[in-house]
């Protein structure tokens, strides 16, 4: 059976999922209005069992983790803020809990969360995810391939990341260093790292778009002051000299 025949409903409510489906279609995987099986990717809604039924050969999820690790809505910025040496994707069988279902396939990418920003390590998930997906669809469709019940017992659980998670206390960049550097590849995007800079002008907040760990400090590379744009630390410096 080739990519090009195969038919799957597609799921997907945000630009992750665009991103997925763009990828996808590299493989040959084009979705239609109607289908025996459905593709899920961050869809930001749990279907119900009324829905995933309909699907005779059900609904299947690239999950941007080695499930049954980082289960949840944050998986990705989780790998980075937990400073995990690896990470990969999963092809799962929904059922009706979060991220439960038994796995057709897992495999690991080359890019480390320990040196990825958020955005970086998306798109090699799901590069690699649609990949997965094109080789096995045609065995699992073709019943060779029979999903496998997850490790339950080596779950661990991911939650959405709010402004407050963000915040980057000035005073904190030394004792801090390497948890803010993760920070800002994991969140910098959303919801948007930041911090507020003591300056001989007043308190500036800043968000912090990129930043390194120097002699054990950490240490801004490019930031964007309120209603300003983006620039280097040095540049914001020299208009805003430290207190």
């Amino acid at each position: 059976m080739s990519n090009q025949k195969i038919k799957f409903v597609f799921f997907g409510s945000d630009a992750v999922a665009k991103s997925a489906l763009v990828a996808m279609a590299r493989f040959g995987l084009v979705p239609s209005e109607k289908a025996d099986v459905a593709v899920l990717v961050s869809y930001g809604k749990i279907l119900t069992k009324e829905v995933i039924d309909s699907f005779p050969l059900g609904i299947l999820n690239i999950h941007p983790s080695l499930l049954p690790k980082l289960r949840g809505p944050s998986p990705i910025k989780s790998a980075i803020l937990e400073d995990l040496e690896v990470t990969g994707v999963s092809i799962m069988k929904l059922d009706e809990q979060v991220d439960h279902g038994p796995v057709l396939a897992q495999e690991i990418i080359a890019l480390s969360p320990q040196v990825a920003s958020e955005a970086q390590l998306r798109e090699a998930l799901f590069e690699k995810g649609a990949e997965l997906l094109a080789r096995v669809l045609p065995e699992y469709l073709g019943g060779k391939l029979v999903p496998k019940e997850q490790d339950h017992t080596q779950a661990t659980y991911t939650h959405k990341f709010k402004p407050e998670d963000a915040f980057l206390p000035y005073l904190e960049w030394a004792s801090k260093a390497g948890e803010f550097e993760r920070k800002v590849r994991a969140l910098s995007e959303e919801p948007g790292t930041y911090s507020i800079i003591p300056t001989i002008r007043g308190k500036k907040r800043v968000k912090i778009l990129k930043a390194h760990v120097e002699s054990n400090k950490f240490v801004p590379d490019t930031v964007q002051p309120e209603a300003k744009r983006p620039m280097d630390w040095q540049s914001f410096l020299r208009g805003n000299p430290l207190m």
